[in-house]
């Protein structure tokens, strides 16, 4: 069941005031220069499009956080989405080399954020140096409707993992021309619906 919880907006609005927002590494970025980092990168996205379209939001408990989608200009539309079949973006963020995790997701809608009742199984991994490993589509499944007034809302939620290495992999290398097919690791950590009732978080 999802439901609106203060506690996520509440957290969400400090790690923007902290400036935590994870930023894309450089594209021209060689990954044998690489000793003390390693890359992780996945496409986010959601099932909803338009000029509210919900905006998901994924944490790493060492990285800061990633967004499904950007900004054109500030409070006004999105850009386009990045990704064939999904409304989202591709990310690549440079993380410190060992133990990290997926923590946490939450989804906004306007004014309106929503997150899981409970909280979610960790979703762990290991940066490697040098290496680019994909976590994956980062998906939220969004169920939308209409108030008494006819304006849309969300129904319902439902966020996933999914392998959509094809269409993530060739995108991720036509933008980081210099990670070879040796650096990229296709060991996903995990896929399935990402909920408090799944807990097989390894493979």
């Amino acid at each position: 069941m999802i439901r609106i919880t203060w506690k996520y907006l509440a957290l969400l609005a400090i790690l923007l005031l902290a400036g935590c927002a994870a930023k894309n590494a450089n594209q021209g970025l060689d990954p044998s220069q690489l000793s003390k980092t390693g890359l992780v990168f996945a496409s986010l996205s959601t099932g909803a499009e338009g000029g509210d379209a919900p905006i998901a939001t994924f944490s790493f408990s060492q990285g800061g956080f990633v967004n499904s989608r950007q900004e054109q200009i500030a409070g006004l539309n999105l850009k386009p989405s990045e990704l064939e079949g999904d409304f989202g973006r591709l990310i690549a963020v440079e993380l410190p080399v060992g133990p990290n995790s997926l923590t946490y997701w939450s989804l906004t809608h306007g004014v309106t954020q929503y997150s899981s009742a409970k909280p979610v199984p960790e979703i762990k991994f290991i940066v490697e140096p040098g290496k680019a490993l994909y976590l994956g589509n980062l998906h939220v499944h969004v169920e939308m409707a209409k108030n008494v007034l006819g304006q849309p809302v969300i129904n319902n939620l439902l966020p996933e993992i999914r392998d959509r290495s094809e269409r993530d992999v060739a995108l991720f290398k036509s933008r980081y021309p210099l990670v070879g097919d040796a650096n990229i690791l296709l060991k996903q950590p995990f896929l399935g619906e990402w909920s408090q009732d799944n807990l097989l978080i390894s493979r």
